[in-house]
């Protein structure tokens, strides 16, 4: 049974923990109450962990944030796509923080928030959300283990916002000129990128029996080195007919299993330089922004040409090429072409840009790219398909017309009916071309209204109100006088009267009623 005795000035709680062991501790409480309630309460605690109504939580605090992270990437991330990056994340990131070597039972949700904090500085919203998830995934794991029976101290951290970015691609009259400018080697990976909009693992993973040219499909079921792909699912693409010579080709020149195998015959790795290889291809082909020209003569302090001194370094910035010299040494500037930076993954956005801009739907365009739901192509690239947005509201059909009149007076200027004439632009075959006459009439007294106003002083377009509306206002007046002169008269809601105090103060045809501040009063007319 808990209980509190004093020791060396001070309260100690005694109670039984949920291991039926008797645990000590000394409190801050002033009486002997309030340290036995303590004790109860504790006591109480360890009775519902027995139980199972509450989590026990182990001795040692469940172990450090450090120990629950190492778990969790040796028990569930192994073997996943991104082990790689979520190891060398957590290692690099989490680890070796303050925040790693508290123990699980002491972790709460301003540890984390703090520390994501911290990181803000230096990393982005995405990759800040990215470290909140290791934490969140590995204590979420762990309540399914059986590891933590706590609580999850990241649910309560927020997310950090991430701003939506603008993406670039290739226009239409570019891709020509780029897939031309491209080695033949690269041509086929580049032109297949384009007109299926496969990811890059995607496509290096693509192997011959992935292409049925007789059915003019090809079937990305793999990714890099995994067995499928990222949305877990295998996805048939239509070939585009003038990709067919391309794609033929390179089938024929593999020496492997891989349509797009490297010089050996094995998967590209991860760390060719796609981009680059990209970037060049718009170079030759012309596609710049700029032109950044750059003195390269090694010239020593003296003055005199040395091979082993630096660069001048001298650089001017020009919209096209035109050969310049260096207004120090005189030396012809190198021309640098300025391209945007587009990466590999934008050619993905190529294909649907050119796709929605072609005029193909928006459900095409989300089975092609392989997105779970039409939804993320919308927001994604529905920017890109206004005929799309004007095809689908153009189906509303309501049948409604409007009149000749209005048309006519918005035609010919009129300010009141413009939006009227704009609307009514499709006026079926056989209609009367001019309205009758009472139908010019009310017309004409309807913009008369609402121009002019109706001629007697309301300025207002509606011919319903061309009357006046009169009100009694005598009666009012004379009870506005009333209250002001004695400020006890009270107003019956439910009958819409004044009432006065009695007839002896206030004299009036209700005399006769009782006073509300006397009601043992009668009133009479009598003073």
């Amino acid at each position: 049974m808990a209980s509190a005795h004093k020791n060396h000035g001070n309260w100690v709680a005694k109670w039984k923990d949920a291991d039926g062991r008797w645990r000590y501790a000394s409190t801050s409480a002033r009486t002997k109450v309030d340290c036995a309630r303590f004790a109860r309460e504790l006591e109480a605690k360890g009775e519902r962990q027995r139980l199972g109504l509450e989590p026990h939580l182990a001795a040692d605090g469940g172990g450090s944030v450090a120990d629950l992270l190492r778990w969790w990437l040796e028990t569930y991330s192994t073997g996943t796509p991104s082990h790689a990056t979520n190891k060398s994340a957590v290692q690099v990131h989490l680890v070796g923080s303050e925040l790693a070597s508290l123990k699980l039972a002491a972790l709460r949700s301003q540890h984390v928030e703090r520390f994501l904090q911290s990181k803000g500085a230096t990393l982005g919203p995405q990759s800040v959300n990215h470290l909140r998830s290791y934490l969140s995934r590995a204590f979420m794991r762990a309540k399914e283990a059986g590891r933590w029976e706590g609580a999850n101290p990241v649910a309560n951290v927020r997310r950090r916002l991430i701003p939506k970015g603008s993406f670039d691609y290739l226009r239409r009259e570019e891709v020509g000129p780029v897939l031309a400018a491209l080695a033949p080697r690269w041509r086929p990976l580049f032109a297949t990128a384009i007109y299926t909009g496969g990811r890059l693992g995607e496509l290096c993973a693509l192997r011959k029996s992935d292409v049925d040219f007789g059915a003019g499909l090809a079937t990305f079921a793999r990714s890099w080195d995994r067995t499928s792909t990222k949305s877990g699912k295998a996805r048939s693409v239509p070939v585009n007919p003038e990709l067919v010579p391309l794609l033929r080709e390179a089938v024929l020149s593999s020496n492997s299993d891989l349509v797009f195998p490297n010089l050996t015959g094995e998967m590209h790795a991860r760390d060719v330089d796609f981009p680059t290889v990209l970037r060049r291809g718009l170079a030759r082909a012309g596609i710049v922004t700029g032109y950044i020209h750059v003195c390269r003569a090694r010239v020593s302090k003296s003055g005199r040409r040395d091979p082993t001194a630096t660069r001048c370094g001298h650089s001017e910035l020009a919209p096209d090429k035109a050969p310049r010299r260096c207004p120090q040494h005189g030396d012809l500037l190198w021309p640098k072409a300025q391209v945007r930076p587009i990466r590999f993954h934008d050619l993905r956005h190529t294909c649907a840009s050119l796709l929605l801009q072609a005029g193909c739907s928006l459900p095409v365009v989300s089975r092609v790219l392989g997105h779970a739901d039409v939804r993320i192509t919308l927001e994604r690239y529905g920017h890109l398909a206004p005929d799309f947005m004007q095809f689908e509201v153009a189906k509303l059909r309501l049948g409604v017309e409007a009149p000749v009149a209005a048309t006519a007076a918005g035609e010919s200027g009129g300010s009141s009916c413009a939006g009227v004439a704009a609307f009514a632009t499709d006026v079926p075959e056989g209609a009367p071309t001019q309205a009758p006459e009472n139908e010019k009439a009310r017309g004409y007294r309807a913009f008369r209204h609402s121009e002019s106003g109706a001629g007697n002083r309301i300025r207002t377009g509606d011919p319903q109100l061309g009357k006046l509306m009169l009100y009694q206002l005598s009666y009012s007046r004379k009870v506005a006088r009333r209250s002001a002169r004695d400020s006890t008269c009270r107003q019956d809601e439910a009958r819409r009267v004044r009432l006065t105090r009695c007839g002896r103060c206030s004299p009036g045809p209700w005399a006769d009623r009782p006073c509300r501040r006397r009601p043992w009063r009668t009133r009479g007319r009598s003073a």
